[in-house]
C-alpha cells in the first residue's frame, strides 16, 4: 500500500497484463487520436481550454493508471500476479517526439495535398490554355482559309473579267483597224483625188527652195568664218504646244522627210534638239544620237540609220525630264540651224507632271534669241491656249509664230464664204500665224520614202485649197495656208540671219588684211632703221631702265609684287642653298628668328628691306657668339718669355687670346654675310625684267603691231588666211628680241656686284686689330681691368684670370667689330651699287664699237628674221586679196540666188 516505486511499477506490470493485444492496440490508437487533438489544442488561440478539455477526457491509460490503487485487492506482492493487458507509462520526452513526428507528419501530408491541388490546377489551367489556344488556331486556320478561298474566286472573277475586257478590245481593235483601215484607205483616196493645179509645178520644187548654190556659198562662209575666229550665231526654234497638237508631224514636214522621231506611240518626254549641220560630203541625211550622261547604256554617240532612228529615240523618251537629247543631221542641202521639240503642254490639268513640263518649256523659250513656233489644233478662236502661254515669256510675240493644225477639220465645218474669212481675219495683226493639214500618221508611216512623203504633203494643201477656193475666200491669206508657207518662212529667216552676218565676216576679212599691210610696213621701216644709231639709242634706254628699276628696288618699291618676288627668310636660306649660319667648327647656329628679334623674318621683302634685315639679323648672331674655350696651354703658349723684370705677361697673353678667338669666331660670320648680300642683289636682275615688261605692256597701246610681233608662229588655213598676221615677227624697239644684249648688260652687273662684295669684305677684315695694339690699348688703361698674377706656380688662378680677361676683350672687340662691319657694308657695298653702278654699266655700254654692237644685238640674225617677215607678209596679203574676192563671190551667191523655173525667189518673201 505504500506508494514506492517499486509498488507502482509492479502494479504497472499486473495491469498490463490484464489486457490483451487487441485491447493494447485499441488504447494506443487512442492515444494517437489524443496526440492529434493535442496537436489541434496546441495551435488554438485559447490553450488554457485546450488543457481543460485534456483534464475533462482523460486517456484510458491515465485512467487505468490512477484506478489501479483504488481497485487492487490488498494482496501481498508475493502472492499478486500483474495483469497481463496493462501499458506502460509514457514520458514526458517521449511523448512530445512522438507528437512533433505526428505533427511533422501530418504537415508533410498537408503540404502533399496542397502541392498535389495546386499542380491538378495549374494542369488544368495550362488544359484551358492549350484549348483556348488550339481553338485560335482553328478559327485563325479557318480564317486564312476563308481568305485564299475568296482571293482565289476574286482571281477566278478578275481573270474572267480580263479575258472578257481582252476579247472586247480586241474587237474593239479589230473594229477600230477596220475603221482605221478604212478611214486610211478613204484619206488617201481623198488625197489621191485631188487634181494638181498646172500652176504649182513639179511638187520637188516646193522643198527645193535654193538651188544647190547656195549651200555651197554657205559652206565657204562659214569656213571664212572659222579661219578669222568669228563667230556666226546658229538659229534656234522651239516648237511648243499641248499634247497631240501635232508639233513631231509639223518638224518632219519642215525637214521634209518623216523621221517620224517620236512617233512610237507616245508623246514628247524629254526636250530633243534636232541640229541640221551643212555637210558638202553628205550627200545622204547622216543622223548621229549624241552621248545621254543620264542614261550609261548610251555613254557614247552612235550614229543610227534612218531607219532606226525612231526606236532609238524612243528608247531615251521613257520618262518626262528636263534633260534633252541631242540629235544631229548632215546633209549637204541644209542650213546650220536647231529645231527643239518639247513635251507636250497639259493646259487643261493641274498635275505635278503637267507643272513640270510647263516649266521645262518655259525655260527653252525664256531665251531671247530663239524663236517660238506655237503649234495647236486649228478651232474656235475663244477655246485657243497657246496665246497665253507664249505672252509669259514673249509679251510683244515679237519672235513667236502660230501654226494652227487639223486645218482640214475646221474647214469643213464652213458653210459660207463669210464663214472662212472671218475665221481667217481672227488672227493677231503683226504676228506671223500659218493654218496646214498633215496626214495623218499611218498614211505618213505608209508612204516613209522622201517623194511619196512630200507628194502626201502637196496633196493635202491642194485638199484644203480646193475646199478653201469653192467657198470662195479672201486671197489676202493664201500666203498663210499650208505648210509650205510656213516651211518657207522659216528657211527664209534662218537665210537672212546669216546673210546679216556676211558684212561682219567680210569686215574682219578686210581688218586682217588691213593689219598685215600695216605690218609689212612696219618691217620695211625697221628694216631702213636698223643701223649702229638706232642700237645705241635702244642699248642706252634698256641700261637707264634697267638700273633705275634697280636703285628703285634698294631705296623700297612695291612695284616689284613682293607677294609673289619676295622672300621670307626661310625662303631666302631654302633658295641660295644650305644658308644657315656656321661657326668656325661649321655647326649650324640654329634660332628662333622672333627670338632674336629679326625684323620682317616672316614677310616676303626683296631689294633694300631684304638687305636691311640681312644686317639685322648678322648683328644678332653677333651678338649671340661667345669665345670658344680658354685652355691653360692656351694661356702659357701666349704668356711667351718673361720679360726684363722676370715677370710674365699675362695680359700680353690675355689681349693675343682675345685677338685670335675674335677673329676665328667672327670672319666665317663676315664671310657668310658677304656671300648673303650679293645673292640678295643679284636676284634683282630677274625682278627688275618683270617691271620693265610690265611697264611696257601699259605703254604700249593693244592694238599696236609692236604688241603683237612675239605671238605664236603664224599659220595659213585651208583659204590661205594667215591664223595670225602679227605672229612669230620681229619688233626692232622691243629689246625681248635681243636677248644676248640682255644678258650681257646682266653680266656687266653680276661682275660689278661680286667686285663690290669683294671689296667690302677686304675692307671689314681690317677691323681684326693686331695682338699689339689690343696690348696697348689695355695697358693705357690698366685701372679699368683686374690685377693678374704674377708668378707661374698656381697654374689655376693663372688661367682664371686670364681667361677672364681675354673675354671681357672678345666682348669689346665683338661689339666694335660688328658695328663697324654695319657701317662698312652700308659705305663699301650698298653704296657703290646707288653711285658707281650707273657709270660702270653705262660707261661700258657707251663705249662699244660698232662692231661690237651689231655683234650684242646679234643684227645680222635680226635682217634675216626681218627679210623672212617681209617676204611673209607679202605672200599673206596676196592671199588676203584673193580671199576677199572669192568671199565677195560666195556671199553674192549666197544673197542672191537663182530664180527657179517654178517661180520660187530664195529672198521672197
Amino acid at each position: 500500500r505504500t506508494n514506492t516505486p517499486h509498488r507502482s511499477l509492479l502494479t504497472f506490470s499486473i495491469i498490463s497484463s490484464c489486457f490483451s493485444s487487441k485491447d493494447k492496440q485499441k488504447m494506443f490508437k487512442k492515444d494517437k487520436d489524443k496526440g492529434k487533438d493535442d496537436d489541434k489544442g496546441k495551435d488554438s488561440k485559447d490553450k488554457g481550454k485546450d488543457k481543460g478539455s485534456e483534464k475533462a477526457e482523460p486517456s484510458p491509460q491515465k485512467a487505468t493508471t490512477t484506478a489501479a490503487p483504488n481497485t487492487a485487492s490488498p494482496v501481498s506482492p508475493s502472492t499478486s500476479t500483474p495483469p497481463q493487458n496493462a501499458q506502460p507509462v509514457e514520458s514526458p520526452e517521449d511523448k512530445a517526439k512522438r507528437e512533433e513526428k505526428v505533427r511533422k507528419e501530418e504537415e508533410a501530408k498537408r503540404r502533399e495535398v496542397e502541392e498535389k491541388k495546386k499542380r491538378a490546377e495549374e494542369e488544368a489551367r495550362k488544359k484551358a490554355e492549350d484549348e483556348k489556344e488550339e481553338l485560335q488556331k482553328q478559327k485563325k486556320a479557318a480564317e486564312e482559309e476563308a481568305k485564299k478561298q475568296e482571293v482565289a474566286r476574286q482571281h477566278q472573277e478578275q481573270l474572267k473579267k480580263q479575258q472578257e475586257q481582252e476579247e472586247a478590245s480586241r474587237k474593239a481593235a479589230e473594229q477600230a483597224a477596220k475603221e482605221e483601215q478604212g478611214s486610211e484607205e478613204a484619206e488617201i483616196q481623198s488625197l489621191e483625188s485631188v487634181k494638181a493645179d498646172p500652176s504649182d509645178g513639179p511638187v520637188r520644187e516646193n522643198y527645193d527652195l535654193f538651188p544647190q548654190d547656195v549651200y555651197s556659198a554657205y559652206d565657204k562662209i562659214q569656213s571664212f568664218a572659222r579661219d578669222l575666229n568669228t563667230q556666226i550665231p546658229v538659229p534656234e526654234i522651239v516648237v511648243v504646244g499641248p499634247r497631240s497638237s501635232g508639233k513631231s508631224s509639223i518638224i518632219e514636214a519642215i525637214l521634209g522627210r518623216p523621221f517620224n522621231v517620236v512617233g512610237l506611240g507616245g508623246a514628247t518626254k524629254r526636250p530633243l534638239f534636232i541640229q541640221l549641220i551643212n555637210n558638202p560630203e553628205a550627200a545622204e541625211p547622216r543622223a548621229t544620237l549624241k552621248r545621254d550622261p543620264q542614261m550609261k547604256e548610251f555613254s557614247t554617240d552612235r550614229e543610227v540609220p534612218l531607219a532606226e532612228l525612231p526606236e532609238a529615240v524612243a528608247g531615251r523618251n521613257t520618262k518626262v525630264s528636263e534633260d534633252p537629247v541631242f540629235l544631229t543631221i548632215e546633209h549637204k542641202n541644209c542650213l546650220n540651224m536647231t529645231i527643239i521639240d518639247t513635251p507636250g503642254l497639259i493646259l487643261s490639268a493641274s498635275t505635278n507632271e503637267s507643272q513640270m513640263i510647263e516649266n521645262v518649256v518655259l525655260n527653252l523659250i525664256r531665251p531671247i534669241h530663239r524663236l517660238i513656233l506655237a503649234v495647236e489644233p486649228s478651232k474656235e478662236w475663244t477655246q485657243m491656249e497657246m496665246l497665253s502661254f507664249v505672252k509669259r515669256t514673249d509679251q510683244e510675240l515679237s519672235r513667236t509664230t502660230f501654226v494652227y493644225t487639223k486645218f482640214h477639220s475646221q474647214l469643213q465645218d464652213f458653210s459660207s464664204t463669210r464663214a472662212v474669212n472671218r475665221f481667217l481675219s481672227g488672227t493677231l495683226p503683226d504676228v506671223k500665224t500659218f493654218f496646214s493639214t498633215l496626214p495623218s500618221s499611218r498614211v505618213r508611216a505608209r508612204f516613209r520614202e522622201s517623194d511619196k512623203y512630200q507628194e502626201k504633203l502637196w496633196q493635202a494643201y491642194r485638199r484644203d485649197m480646193v475646199l478653201l477656193e469653192q467657198l470662195q475666200y479672201d486671197k489676202r491669206y493664201a500666203r498663210t495656208l499650208g505648210i509650205h508657207a510656213l516651211r518657207k518662212y522659216l528657211l527664209n529667216l534662218v537665210w537672212r540671219s546669216y546673210q546679216e552676218c556676211i558684212p561682219r565676216v567680210l569686215k574682219h576679212l578686210r581688218a586682217r588684211r588691213t593689219i598685215t599691210e600695216q605690218s609689212l610696213k612696219e618691217v620695211e621701216s625697221q628694216l631702213q632703221s636698223l643701223d649702229s644709231s638706232k642700237l645705241r639709242a635702244i642699248a642706252s634706254g634698256y641700261a637707264v631702265g634697267f638700273l633705275q628699276v634697280i636703285e628703285q628696288l634698294l631705296e623700297g618699291t612695291s612695284e616689284g609684287n613682293p607677294t609673289v618676288n619676295g622672300q621670307t627668310l626661310e625662303e631666302e636660306k631654302s633658295q641660295q642653298g644650305d644658308a644657315d649660319w656656321v661657326d668656325l667648327y661649321n655647326r649650324a647656329i640654329r634660332f628662333d628668328p622672333e627670338d632674336w628679334g629679326i625684323p620682317y623674318w616672316n614677310c616676303k621683302v626683296y631689294g633694300g628691306q631684304q638687305f636691311e634685315r640681312l644686317l639685322h639679323e648678322f648683328k644678332a648672331v653677333s651678338d649671340h657668339t661667345e669665345i670658344s674655350e680658354v685652355t691653360v696651354d692656351d694661356v702659357a703658349t701666349a704668356a711667351g718669355i718673361n720679360r726684363l723684370n722676370n715677370i710674365p705677361n699675362y695680359a700680353w697673353a690675355a689681349s693675343d687670346l682675345a685677338a685670335q678667338k675674335s677673329q676665328d669666331a667672327l670672319v666665317p660670320l663676315i664671310e657668310q654675310l658677304c656671300e648673303r648680300a650679293v645673292y640678295i642683289v643679284k636676284r634683282l636682275t630677274d625682278i627688275v625684267e618683270k617691271v620693265m615688261d610690265g611697264r611696257r605692256k601699259k605703254w604700249l597701246p593693244a592694238s599696236s603691231p609692236a604688241t603683237s610681233m612675239q605671238s605664236a608662229p603664224s599659220q595659213s588655213n585651208a583659204n590661205g588666211v594667215s591664223n595670225s598676221s602679227q605672229g612669230g615677227r620681229i619688233d626692232i624697239n622691243n629689246i625681248e628680241q635681243y636677248p644676248y644684249f640682255t644678258h650681257h648688260v646682266k653680266d656687266l652687273f653680276y661682275k660689278f656686284v661680286d667686285q663690290t662684295g669683294k671689296i667690302c669684305k677686304e675692307k671689314c677684315m681690317d677691323e681684326f686689330l693686331s695682338t699689339r695694339t689690343i696690348y696697348w690699348d689695355l695697358t693705357e688703361h690698366p685701372d679699368s681691368h683686374g690685377s693678374l698674377p704674377i708668378e707661374r706656380s698656381d697654374h689655376e688662378d693663372t688661367h682664371a684670370a686670364v681667361r677672364s680677361l681675354s673675354t671681357e676683350l672678345f666682348v669689346n672687340l665683338r661689339k666694335r667689330i660688328t658695328m663697324n662691319v654695319l657701317l662698312k657694308f652700308y659705305n663699301f657695298f650698298l653704296g657703290p651699287l646707288r653711285t658707281d653702278l650707273w657709270n660702270e654699266i653705262q660707261g661700258k655700254i657707251t663705249c662699244l664699237g660698232d662692231e661690237a654692237l651689231e655683234q650684242v644685238f646679234e643684227v645680222s640674225a635680226t635682217k634675216d628674221k626681218l627679210h623672212e617677215d617681209e617676204k611673209h607678209l607679202q605672200g599673206v596679203i596676196k592671199k588676203l586679196t584673193e580671199q576677199d574676192q572669192l568671199f565677195l563671190d560666195a556671199a553674192t551667191q549666197f544673197s542672191h540666188p537663182v530664180v527657179l523655173s517654178g517661180g520660187n525667189v530664195a529672198n521672197d518673201a
